[in-house]
This record gives structure tokens, C-alpha cells and sequence, in this order.
């Protein structure tokens, strides 16, 4: 904190100079003050790019390390700064090597001219001022230029700086494993000419085991393991809270590592180009759920484990890719690993909880029929096909187990049992496909089952006339979606003629979509229309669904829900559709918020930001001759470049925008200032303009959820001010009146209270974390105001 201003920076120092320039004359344009362990630089551009998912974490926005006093700054130190820097280039997505060799060659030539410049500048200074050579303080001064000489020579060339960055014991480099040989073509660049070449199937593996210990040893990691408790209250909140982490002999011993495991196939080249599907690769990431779901969500703890081709996994099988993964964790579950931490010195065992991913990555790998036309399409029972799209519940005698499974592995008989083939995975001790009950609801629900349902309830309300597709569209467009909510696509004809086409919306534009659209066109629909009831349906039960606090009671309700939800669609579209596989999937979901907790501690919104870094830096190397390594090597990197610059993977992540430091009671609330902060009337604050917190941003004249009142519904506050102090960033909110839940719209109706109550509190005395938007509802001469929330609270 400088001189009472709390303002925060990311990435671009050259902001922060500019900033202190202007704010704190005090300074001169070469006089920007360090800063001491205790007065963080974090560093930070406001205006970065956002992924696919509407929560946080990119990889080209990680802060810049402390800045240190230059006290004992020896050539060891200097050659880490200069490895955190290339670190922080290799960790981007947007910079080639050749971009690097360039960078180092040039700055290396840059740095040494202007050192050899002040070292001769310096030796005529002292000849001109009568300063023998052999003076104390000269030869100290020319030692210290002579640090700075060949800084770079450990960092010249690909070899040298992975050698320096492997020596540091930060960087975990990728293994290649040879699963197979096989013929490529060869063209001979000097006479055209292709011929056959034996050369090594492989692919990339980060070795687990010195992968968690980097990870546990790392800063806070052990600490924030220790504070991640179950809740008491009877509540599931995550995993450890569930029956399966309570039952499982693994799980339930708190320090054990428990992780997460998500796979998918993803594109790296041109989709649309005719490599579409050649270099398509397969990846493995991993979280560990013990830590809490807020430092889960950050891309910097969702880390890669294998990359591979996708076609090598269908040719020669999951197996002979999986089996050193396996290999090693069971070692780990058995012998487990040595942490030597601050906190805790001892063996620390790392085993599999889930693994989640997309519904065909995960048939494909669990060795189930892997087309959801086959006669027994469902990974979690053994319903007919037939059967399946008709059914609205749960049929527990279905279930598969241990013991169903390995009869129909045995079986060898996919038509009549819906298992291809055995799982490597089933290899891991305390772990069993059978038992992984993590479904994916992001593509059962959001790209599945509401873009289906949206566009038949759209299109029977249009052969209504109560609307036409244009009124739809303008309105779709001009709507107040919000600051945290995304922008979504406007409906064309032809998907309506095809409810079964493409969704036209990706993830999260589908979510804020369906849950403003009962708000945005309800006026036009009559409240006993039974297409929109049918929106209504599903509306509640994402309500529960995508909850990240549910009680027991909620899972039997939400079992209900579905049943009606289901029946209602039977009912509407039954001469012409039936149940999808994915309404299938949706009837287990109480099972397995039961097993498991909240089900969106495993959706695959957050893993698929993921492979935005690769798929960036793909198209910006333009080279695949072996993209899984190079690919693999830069994510390693980002690894490497958190350790090296001691940023802890579990930290507080809070920026604090522009603003001004004021006195208090010049504070249009300043005695709630001055008597729940106990600051004096003259003392400074810094009143920001926003502040962003775990990727929330937050703003004037936003609701956050403050708390419940007596018929437990929601309580909104609306923010008047950000107040940063020096114990953390402070709400002040304006409660407003919650008169009610608007079932036909979908939201709740609020409105200001007379007279007005002031209120302060902390970001974690929310009651959720999002910051939601007012809209404004009914005719221009009497307007009401909805809150639309994002689940049930």
C-alpha cells in the first residue's frame, strides 16, 4: 500500500509507474518505490480476455513476483530473475521459441553493451577524480559490473535453458513413452519424393509422482488441505461431503489425496481444414480435490498429465496409454510419497477419487458402447435403449456393480450387454468404473438437453403467434444479461426447423440464456401454457442441479422434478420424439449428488478452458510434426513459472481497481463506515471502482445475496460502494426488499426499502459468491424489478 492507495496491478509495471507518476507526486518518474515482502506488486491488466467458462483463471494472467530490495544481488539471483522472465514466456500461449532465441540474443547483446558501456564510463570517472584502481569501493563497484556480464550464457538456446530450468527442481519435464511402431510418410525436401519410415508411436506423460510432490510441497498447499473440513451442518458442499468419499476405505482418510481426473479429445488443428481429426489429440488433466472448490476452479491448479493422439487410442487402445499412469498410482496409494514441507514432514498417499469428462470420452475409456444408439447406451445402468426413452425414474435394480460389470466383460457380447471391453482403469486399487458416478452435466444439460428443449418451446410459441422469431431476436439482443453473464447468439429459422441441429450457443451463453429467457419474454406467454411450463420444469431442476449447497432433501426433491419434468416433455412431443440418452443421464443425478456432493465440483465447464492454452498455441507454431510434445513442454512451463516466482497455488486472487482515497466522512455512508470498520471520521479509505475476487468482479450498482429472511428466500443488497482497506476489500450494500419468487418469470421481484438500510460486509459473509444484475420488468410507467440467480440458494 502506498500512501493509503490500495490499488492493485497485474502484468504491466510500466501501468504501475504511470499510476504512481500521476497519484503520488511524491515520486519522480524514476523513483517508483520498492516494495518489501509485505507490500505485494500483484500485477494485473483489468481488461483481459476471457475463456468459455464464466468462472476464472487464464494462463497469460498470472502476477508478476515481489519486487525486492537490491541488497546482496548476486549472479545467481540475477540468472533467476532471468529465468522467471523466460518462464513467463514460455508459460504464454502466444510466443514461439524462435520469438525466444531472438529475445534472449537480443537482450543478452542489449544488456552486455549497456554494461560494458557503464563499466567504461565508470573507469573514466574514476581516472578524472584521481580513483586508484586498487580502491576498495571501485573494485566492489566493478565486481558488481562484472555480475551483470554474460547473464544470459545459461539461457542460450532451447538444450540450456531446459537443462537451467530442470536443475532448478521447479520444472517437471514430460515423458515420451513408445506404445507401438509404425510406417509415416517421409518427403525427401531435395527431390520430392515420399517413402515409408519406421518411426515410434508415442506419447507424452508427466510422471504423477514427482508431479504431487511438487504440488504438496509447494507454498500453502498442505496448509489449505488442513483447513478444507467437511461441513457439519448436514450440508453437501463437495466431495468429502458425499456417501462414496464417507464409504470409500481410501477416501475417507483425510490425508489421503483424493484426485480428480478429467479426459477429453480436443482439436488443435483448423476444423474446418482437411489435417480436421489427423492431429486431434487426447488429454489428461487432473485437480485434487481436497483443496476447496474455489482454488479448484483456477486454471493454475488443473494439471496435465497425458497427452496423446486421439486416433493412436482408438488403433491400438486406451491400455497401453494408461498402464504407467496406473503403475504409478498404485505405488502412490500404497508406498505414497515424501513431503518434506514447513507444515508437515512425512508420507503423504495420492489415489483416485473420480474421473469425469465428456459422455463419449468417458465410454470410450471405461470400455462401454461408445455410440448412444446402442441397444444399452447408459455407463450407469442397464436399461434398454428402449426402455430408456420412456422412463422418467430411476430403476435402482438396474445399477451396474462390480460384479454385473465383470459377467458382461466376460461376456464379450456389447449388443446385449453394453460393455465392449474391460477398463485399464480398473487397475487402480479403491477404484472402479462401476463406482464412478460423476456425470457431465455441462454436456447432458447445456449443450444438450436446454438447446433442444429451448428451441421446441420457442418454435411451439411462435406456431402460437404469441411472438415471431424477429421480436425474439431484438429482444434477445438488447436484453441486460449483466456484466458477469455472456452475450448470447440470436435464433435463425432453420434451427427451428431442426431442434436437433447445433446449439448455435457454447456453454455458458446457453446458461445465461435459458435463465433470463422466461424473464425476457414472459410478458407475451400466458401463464398456463404448457410448453412454457415445460421451460419452467427445467428451469427448477438446474436450480438444484447446478447448486453448489445442497441438503439431502433437495436430492429427492430434484428425483421428483425430473419425473415430472420428464413426463411433461413425453406428454407435448411424445408422437413425435422420445427421451434422449442425455434426459437419461439426468434421472441418476440424485444418485450421484448423493454419492458425490454438488455436481458441479466435477463438470467439465473449467478442464475445457483448459485446452484453450493448446489449442492457442498451435495455431501460433504451425508445426506438428510432434505438437504433443510441444504442447505438453509449455504446459509443464506454467507449472514451473508459479514455482519459480514462489506463487502459491492456493492464494488469495483479489485485484482492486482504480479509484481515490478519501476521508470517511466524506462517505455519503460514513457512519456505517465509521462503526462497523471503527475508523475515525478523518481517516483514509480507498474507495475503488471494482475489485475482482477468485474471477468475480464486482461494481456499483450490482446485487450480491446478503443473506435469507424469515421465509428463506434470498435477501439482496444492492452495491453502493467498494471499500479497500488494509484488512481486506469491504461491500457497502443498500438491502433491498425481496416481495417475492415470480414463477412464470422465473425470478425474484425486489424493491428499495423505505427508508433505506445501509449495510458493510466482507466478500466472504456473502451468501454466494456471483454478483447478480437488476433488471428492470413491465411497462415503462410501472416498472418492477427481478433478480435472476444462477441456483437455488
Amino acid at each position: 500500500m502506498q500512501d493509503g492507495c490500495m490499488r492493485t496491478f497485474k502484468n504491466h509495471v510500466s501501468t504501475f509507474k504511470s499510476h504512481v507518476e500521476k497519484k503520488h507526486e511524491m515520486y519522480g518518474a524514476n523513483e517508483v518505490p520498492l516494495l518489501d515482502d509485505a507490500d505485494e506488486l500483484n500485477a494485473s491488466d483489468h481488461n483481459s480476455s476471457d475463456d468459455n467458462e464464466p468462472l476464472r483463471g487464464d494462463h497469460d494472467e498470472q502476477p508478476i513476483p515481489n519486487v525486492q530490495n537490491w541488497d546482496d544481488f548476486d549472479k545467481a539471483e540475477i540468472e533467476q530473475r532471468i529465468a522467471i522472465f523466460l518462464a513467463k514466456l514460455l508459460a504464454s500461449s502466444s510466443v514461439v521459441q524462435s520469438t525466444i532465441d531472438g529475445v534472449v540474443g537480443h537482450t543478452s547483446d542489449l544488456l552486455d553493451d549497456v554494461v560494458g558501456y557503464l563499466k567504461h564510463k565508470t573507469s573514466q570517472f574514476a581516472q578524472q577524480n584521481m580513483i586508484q584502481p586498487n580502491d576498495l569501493s571501485f573494485c566492489s563497484l566493478m565486481e558488481d559490473f562484472e555480475k551483470c556480464e554474460n547473464t544470459f550464457d545459461r539461457f542460450i538456446g532451447v538444450y540450456m535453458r531446459k537443462k537451467y530450468f530442470t536443475q532448478s527442481g521447479v520444472f517437471l519435464a514430460p515423458k515420451e513413452i513408445p506404445i507401438a511402431v509404425a510406417f509415416y510418410q517421409r518427403r525427401n525436401r531435395m527431390t520430392g519424393n515420399v517413402s515409408q519410415v519406421l518411426k515410434n508411436v508415442s506419447f507424452q506423460y508427466v510422471p504423477i509422482k514427482p508431479l504431487m510432490k511438487l504440488i504438496l510441497e509447494s507454498k500453502g498447499f498442505l496448509e489449505n488441505i488442513e483447513m478444507h473440513e467437511p461441513s457439519l451442518d448436514g450440508l453437501m458442499r463437495d466431495f468429502h461431503d458425499g456417501e462414496y468419499s464417507q464409504q470409500n476405505i481410501f477416501c475417507r482418510h483425510k490425508r489421503n489425496i483424493q484426485l480428480l481426473f478429467y479426459i477429453d479429445d480436443f482439436e488443435v488443428a483448423n476444423p474446418l481444414s482437411p489435417k480436421a481429426g489427423t492431429h486431434k489429440l487426447g488429454a489428461v488433466y487432473c485437480t485434487i480435490t481436497n483443496i476447496h472448490p474455489k482454488f479448484r476452479s483456477s486454471l493454475n491448479n488443473c494439471h496435465l498429465v497425458m497427452l496423446f493422439n486421439a486416433g493412436d487410442a482408438k488403433l491400438y487402445g486406451y491400455e497401453p496409454i494408461f498402464d504407467p499412469l496406473v503403475e504409478d498410482l498404485n505405488s502412490l496409494i500404497h508406498d505414497g510419497i515424501q513431503i518434506e514441507a514447513p507444515t508437515f514432514q512425512g508420507t503423504v498417499r495420492v489415489g483416485l477419487a473420480q474421473v469425469t469428462g465428456d459422455n463419449l470420452g468417458l465410454h470410450s475409456l471405461f470400455g462401454f458402447a461408445q455410440g448412444f444408439t446402442a441397444n444399452y447406451p447408459c455407463r450407469f445402468c442397464k436399461m434398454h435403449r428402449a426402455e430408456a426413452q420412456l422412463s422418467t425414474s430411476e430403476n435402482v435394480g438396474l445399477l451396474r456393480t462390480k460384479d454385473n460389470y465383470q459377467m458382461d466383460v466376460n461376456a464379450q457380447d456389447l449388443p446385449n450387454t453394453g460393455v465392449r471391453s474391460d477398463s485399464p482403469l480398473n487397475k487402480i486399487h479403491h477404484y472402479h468404473v462401476t463406482q464412478n458416478f460423476a456425470p457431465d452435466i455441462m454436456h447432458d444439460l447445456l449443450e444438450g438437453v436446454c438447446p433442444l428443449e429451448l428451441k421446441l418451446v420457442v418454435k411451439a410459441l411462435i406456431d402460437k403467434r404469441l411472438f415471431n422469431i424477429n421480436l425474439l431476436n431484438s429482444r434477445l439482443v438488447s436484453f441486460n444479461y449483466g456484466s458477469d453473464n455472456r452475450t448470447t447468439c440470436i435464433f435463425s429459422a432453420s434451427s427451428m426447423t431442426n431442434p436437433d441441429g447445433a446449439p448455435g450457443q457454447n456453454a455458458a451463453q446457453m446458461w445465461c440464456l435459458i435463465r433470463h429467457f422466461p424473464l425476457m419474454m414472459g410478458d407475451l406467454v400466458p401463464e398456463d401454457d404448457e410448453h412454457w411450463e415445460l421451460l419452467i420444469l427445467l428451469l427448477k431442476c438446474m436450480d438444484i442441479i447446478f447448486s453448489p449447497v445442497i441438503s439431502r432433501g433437495d436430492t429427492v426433491y430434484l428425483k421428483h422434478l425430473i419425473q415430472d419434468h420428464h413426463q411433461h416433455f413425453l406428454e407435448l412431443f411424445g408422437n413425435a420424439r422420445q427421451l434422449k440418452p442425455k434426459h437419461h443421464h439426468m434421472i441418476h443425478y440424485p444418485m450421484a449428488i448423493q454419492k458425490l456432493g454438488p455436481l458441479t465440483r466435477f463438470w467439465a465447464m473449467r478442464f475445457e478452458a483448459k485446452h484453450n492454452f493448446s489449442r492457442r498455441l498451435s495455431h501460433i507454431v504451425c508445426n506438428f510434426q510432434n505438437i504433443a510434445k510441444t504442447l505438453a513442454y509449455r504446459n509443464q512451463m506454467l507449472l514451473c513459472y508459479n514455482l519459480l516466482s514462489q506463487l502459491s497455488l492456493v492464494g488469495d486472487e483479489v485485484e482492486i481497481g482504480p479509484g481515490s482515497s478519501v476521508l470517511v466522512a466524506s462517505i455519503t455512508d460514513s457512519d456505517v463506515v465509521h462503526i462497523r470498520l471503527r475508523l475515525g471520521l478523518y481517516d483514509e479509505v480507498f474507495l475503488a471502482n471494482w475489485c475482482k475476487v477468485f474471477g468475480h468482479t464486482y461494481k456499483k450498482h450490482q446485487m450480491v445475496v446478503v443473506g435469507k429472511n424469515v421465509e428463506l428466500d434470498p435477501v439482496f443488497g444492492k452495491l453502493v460502494n467498494i471499500i479497500a482497506v488494509e484488512s481486506g476489500v469491504r461491500l457497502i450494500y443498500e438491502e433491498w426488499l425481496t416481495t417475492g419468487f415470480s414463477r412464470h418469470l422465473h425470478a425474484y421481484k425486489v424493491e428499495a426499502q423505505e427508508p433505506r438500510k445501509t449495510e458493510i460486509c466482507r466478500i466472504d459473509d456473502l451468501l454466494d459468491y456471483h454478483p447478480l444484475q437488476m433488471i428492470q420488468s413491465g411497462p415503462p410507467n410501472d416498472p418492477a424489478f427481478c433478480v435472476v440467480t444462477r441456483y437455488k440458494f
